[in-house]
């Protein structure tokens, strides 16, 4: 792994759909399962307990956790729930002319490396009703019915975080030298990137003394931009580009954005948010003056979140393809190399 050979040639992971009659469907590319990510846990759950599947994936690459929700959108689903993982029970159902029994089982393990609660669910079909059930008492069996046109509960056991959100990265993600230079980086000397918003009250409330205890320290540079200002609109969009294409799809970024980028050129770490100086200074110290390496990274301060493995491989081409299509050709180019 810290050499960046994979077992699997890098390629894209496939999912495959069962047909019956013993035939399979490749679905990787239409169900969005394709990732380029080095795949380890696939898990299907209920998690928003609206009656379908849902999936939580693992990577060893960055974005190291997906969340895939199944929008289905089933109005009724019958829920087995015995409070011990291994019981079963057998489900009868009708739907017209037609009968159907479906085992319903749950398990302390669902999937590579997975683990599930002792839950299992099945989508009934429009018009389809539960005969009966066989294996446990009725009161296992709950089905749910949830009016037409309401939206699935959103997943509330999803842990919550308020701003600020901080990312260590794992692996340092080099920086295009030309853009460094424009934002007046000095290399051997670390810099700390900071983007405001005139309309921000965070910026207002906290920012100032955070920026006068980093302009006391001789050790870090640093770079303010503005959005509300034209001349910084074209670093302000490649900082927000990059920040979002390492913090993964669904990511939502704020100001203020602080990049705290190493002495060698590379971004070290990522804070959406209040910028506190406490924090920024063991920043500086763990992952720029005196980086720890490989996964050490994440483990220092548990507030950190990580992406990438420390040593990987890692193609620039996804964040190139962004950059490109955000009109900054030269950065694209860097990462195509």
């Amino acid at each position: 792994m810290e050499s960046g050979v994979s077992w699997s040639g890098h390629e894209r992971n496939v999912a495959w759909l069962q047909a019956g009659a013993g035939r399979f469907v490749d679905v990787s590319a239409i169900s969005g399962l394709d990732q380029v990510e080095d795949g380890r846990v696939a898990l299907r759950c209920d998690w928003d307990g609206d009656g379908d599947l849902d999936l939580w994936l693992r990577f060893r690459s960055g974005p190291t956790l997906r969340y895939m929700e199944n929008r289905a959108d089933p109005d009724r689903h019958v829920a087995f729930e015995p409070g011990r993982p291994g019981a079963s029970v057998l489900v009868e159902t009708s739907l017209g002319e037609e009968s159907t029994r479906t085992l319903l089982q749950t398990r302390t393990a669902d999937g590579y490396l997975a683990g599930v609660r002792p839950r299992a669910v099945l989508a009934l079909r429009p018009g389809e009703e539960v005969l009966g059930a066989e294996g446990l008492a009725e009161r296992n069996l709950q089905v749910v019915t949830r009016p037409s046109g309401k939206k699935a509960p959103e997943a509330g056991s999803l842990p919550a975080q308020d701003l600020p959100g901080r990312v260590v990265l794992r692996s340092p993600l080099p920086l295009p030298p030309a853009r460094l230079r424009e934002l007046g980086f000095r290399s051997g000397r670390p810099q700390l990137l900071v983007v405001a918003d005139p309309e921000c009250q965070v910026c207002a409330e906290v920012l100032p003394s955070a920026i006068e205890a980093i302009e006391e320290d001789s050790r870090l540079g640093l770079t303010r931009l503005n959005t509300g200002n034209k001349v910084d609109g074209p670093a302000v969009r490649w900082a927000s580009t990059t920040a979002a294409h390492i913090l993964g799809p669904g990511a939502e970024l704020d100001t203020p954005l602080s990049l705290l980028i190493g002495p060698g050129g590379r971004l070290q770490t990522i804070l959406v948010g209040a910028l506190e100086w406490d924090e920024m200074s063991q920043d500086l110290e763990w992952y720029a003056l005196a980086p720890v390496q490989g996964a050490l990274r994440s483990c220092l301060d548990p507030p950190g979140a990580s992406r990438w493995f420390h040593g990987m491989a890692r193609s620039g081409a996804p964040l190139a393809q962004e950059l490109l299509e955000a009109g900054f050709d030269s950065e694209a180019a860097f990462y195509s190399k």
